[in-house]
């Protein structure tokens, strides 16, 4: 699979939990700088510092499969800068 890079603002998001783990699920909506808006899948191996709404984020992705389904696998608030301590939520733990 080939991975992209996301930089944008987190403008929407439908997310639900599911299970006895209450695993998160769902997507996330983003403005790119150029304006654009891309739908992002957030699931149980998706790693992040943060979902919150008007968030920068920097988000490393990828396409699910042969689908146009983009699913995050890391999202990084923009505000984090090189040779901070990195500390992740897991959406699965």
């Amino acid at each position: 699979m080939m991975e992209q890079i996301i930089e944008g603002t987190i403008i929407s998001k439908e997310l639900g939990t599911f299970g006895k783990d209450a695993l998160l699920y769902g997507y996330l909506g983003i403005r790119t700088s150029d304006g654009k808006k891309v739908n992002v899948k957030v699931d149980s191996y998706t790693w992040y510092d943060t979902l919150e709404m008007g968030s920068d984020v920097i988000i490393e992705a990828e396409h699910l499969g042969t689908t146009n389904i983009i699913v995050a696998r890391k999202i990084n608030a923009k505000s984090d800068t090189v040779g901070q301590q990195e500390h992740h939520a897991s959406v699965g733990t």
